[in-house]
């Protein structure tokens, strides 16, 4: 029985820390695969920027070379707000698999805002990875639940990709996969019209 990552997010657009996040932590882990979960409507967050297909399209094209990196559409398939501790049940009853919820540490100080956190670190547990300089606190309450990773992803955020992208800054390039990048300009998103 393996360990499976279950990364779940908005992935709007998806970027190369997301999957550097996923890569690093099935090495760091010795996990057999991390799993995609991007969200129908984020509990979160007000508004996502553009469509789930879109998203769900983007984030394909960036998994597509990785055999150890899939995508779960239940989130997005139901339509609504879905919260995590639903998801990890859902996921759980497709497999014989131990999964842990995969984290930046930005994501692991704010997990006290989470529904049924305490249910999520009792039966799951955390698998987190400091992002940039945000260091992860061992006096959180839910250390105790989390394995903790050795190397440190960058920090780059989709709310910085899309201004860049709005600003039509072509160093976006160096964050986002190529085809990617590409998807987004085809389909005129985050305000690319003519990049």
């Amino acid at each position: 029985m393996a360990d499976i990552g279950i990364f779940g997010g908005s992935f709007d657009p998806v970027h190369n820390a997301h999957i550097e996040t996923a890569l690093t932590a099935i090495k760091e882990f010795n996990l057999k695969a991390v799993i995609f979960v991007p969200a129908y409507l984020p509990p979160h967050k007000i508004k996502l920027q553009v469509s789930a297909t879109d998203r769900v399209n983007m984030l394909t094209l960036a998994v597509k070379n990785f055999s150890n990196l899939s995508i779960n559409l239940f989130e997005i398939n139901s339509k609504k707000t879905i919260y995590t501790y639903q998801t990890l049940d859902y996921l759980q009853k497709q497999t014989n698999d131990k999964l842990k919820l995969l984290v930046g540490s930005d994501s692991f100080e704010r997990l006290n805002t989470w529904k049924n956190i305490d249910y999520i670190a009792q039966k799951f547990g955390f698998l987190t990875l400091q992002r940039g300089d945000i260091k992860i606190d061992s006096c959180n309450k839910y250390y105790p639940y989390t394995s903790v990773g050795t190397t440190v992803v960058e920090n780059i955020s989709s709310t910085k990709i899309k201004q860049m992208l709005n600003n039509r800054d072509i160093n976006v390039k160096n964050y986002i996969p190529h085809e990617v990048f590409e998807y987004i300009k085809e389909h005129n998103l985050y305000g690319t019209e003519n990049f």
